[in-house]
């Protein structure tokens, strides 16, 4: 009996963390810079994005909205312009989010492709 304790004790303690702390001065230089790349019109759906953006807790929210802010963008200027732009925010994340989700995972070699970079870019 105790050994089921101390395994449900151990498997207890991993699935319940501490909550990961951001550095809010990276949190909001990333917020920051996604806003500035809205245009400023005025539609329901800018609105929306806006306040998703500036309610956002943690990089790692950012980091997948990034996906809304490239369509936003895609009808404004274009699919090219707004994928150099939306990839201009890159190293914004590097030091705030998990290097699995920037594409660099360890072990591979030979490959200075990011993993959001279409090949040929």
């Amino acid at each position: 009996m105790r050994i089921f304790t101390t395994i449900l004790d151990t498997v207890t303690q991993r699935l319940v963390s501490d909550p990961v702390r951001h550095d809010p001065a990276a949190l909001s230089r990333i917020r920051r810079a996604m806003l500035e790349l809205l245009p400023n019109e005025p539609s329901w759906e800018d609105e929306r994005l806006r306040h998703r953006l500036l309610v956002a807790v943690d990089p790692k929210s950012l980091w997948f909205m990034r996906v809304e802010l490239h369509q936003r963008l895609c009808r404004s200027m274009g699919e090219e312009v707004a994928l150099e732009r939306v990839q201009a925010l890159w190293p914004l994340f590097e030091d705030s989010i998990e290097p699995a989700l920037l594409g660099k995972r360890p072990g591979r070699r030979g490959s200075g492709q990011r993993g959001d970079t279409p090949p040929g870019r």
